[in-house]
């Protein structure tokens, strides 16, 4: 990782005053007034610091697991908070179990990843151990749910306007639900921008369940959902956007495919605390904090995730067939 430096930004309002009969211990005020500003604008940028203590060593483990989708692992040596390289490991002896019972040793695929010949199912429980030579064992393990079938699926081209009158798309979807089990969902929205495929950010959002979660991101409970179905509404943005004829700016539409994924919870807490944690690595130009969030880990003696999903993609959706 590049070295962190985290400044504190301070931002000073200056109104000019409208009388112009100033009295000369005004105009000395005005002046001591003003040499404080520059003094002030002048230390604006403080150095918190660049400097991070030692920091030992630990197994990390990653891996998404992902229904029908053989299983891989990343093995690395977590270091300090300005480690610009990961420490990739090759060396290490990674056993896998399911439902308890150990399976097979996992082979290198490359460097640091390690491949296994088991396809991932719903339900079963999944347990990978790694053994680093001079570090204590890590393990991590997490099984996931049955995907959830959408249904009645509706795009809507042009499902309002943002602040600068420009026109968005929505997807609308319903989904069954159990309200007596506790479940975790993600929306992804898939483009298919010519010859690629790409994911489409998310507009504003207007659904009560995404509203319920507090963050910009297509991930949720049922935690709100009272009845045996869901119908959900996600605004999106392409990244391009057009007028023809003076007519207002539209957001260019293309194909598009759902993809609704459950997740399990470790992997629910893991995004969740992802997107906080490059916020807080990262904030925007003039951010009130910058408060760095500790990553959600599930790995024993060790960091990293151990977490996954099942899917169910669309057919592709073309805008306007409706």
């Amino acid at each position: 990782m590049a070295r962190d430096q985290f400044f504190h930004i301070k931002s000073i309002s200056i109104s000019d005053s409208s009388d112009i009969k100033i009295s000369t211990t005004r105009k000395m005020k005005h002046s001591v007034f003003l040499y404080l500003i520059v003094i002030i604008m002048a230390s604006c940028r403080e150095l918190v610091t660049d400097k991070f203590p030692e920091f030992p060593a630990k197994p990390t483990i990653n891996s998404i697991l992902i229904k029908d989708s053989t299983l891989k692992v990343q093995v690395s040596l977590a270091g300090k908070l300005d480690t610009s390289k990961l420490a990739l490991i090759d060396n290490a002896d990674v056993s896998l179990y399911v439902d308890g019972i150990y399976k097979e040793t996992m082979t290198l695929l490359d460097k640091g990843l390690y491949s296994s010949s088991v396809v991932v199912e719903p339900l079963k429980s999944y347990k990978c151990e790694v053994y680093i030579p001079g570090y204590e064992l890590a393990s991590g393990s997490d099984s996931i749910p049955v995907p959830v079938v959408p249904s009645e699926i509706i795009h809507i081209d042009i499902a309002g306007k943002d602040e600068e009158a420009m026109t968005y798309p929505a997807v609308k979807f319903t989904f069954s639900n159990d309200p007596t089990v506790k479940q975790y969902y993600e929306v992804v929205i898939r483009l298919i921008r010519y010859r690629y495929e790409s994911v489409a950010s998310l507009e504003t959002i207007i659904d009560p369940v995404l509203l319920n979660e507090g963050l910009p991101l297509a991930l949720f409970s049922n935690e709100s959902i009272k009845g045996s179905s869901y119908t959900m509404t996600i605004n999106y943005f392409t990244g391009s956007a057009g007028s023809s004829n003076g007519e207002p700016l539209r957001t260019t539409l293309f194909p598009v495919i759902l993809e609704l994924r459950s997740v399990s919870f470790s992997y629910y807490q893991f995004v969740k605390q992802k997107y906080l944690y490059e916020k807080g690595r990262y904030p925007e130009f003039m951010a009130a904090s910058t408060i760095a969030f500790p990553l959600y880990s599930n790995i024993k003696g060790g960091y990293g995730i151990f977490a996954g999903y099942s899917s169910i993609k669309s057919d592709t959706i073309f805008p306007g067939s409706n």
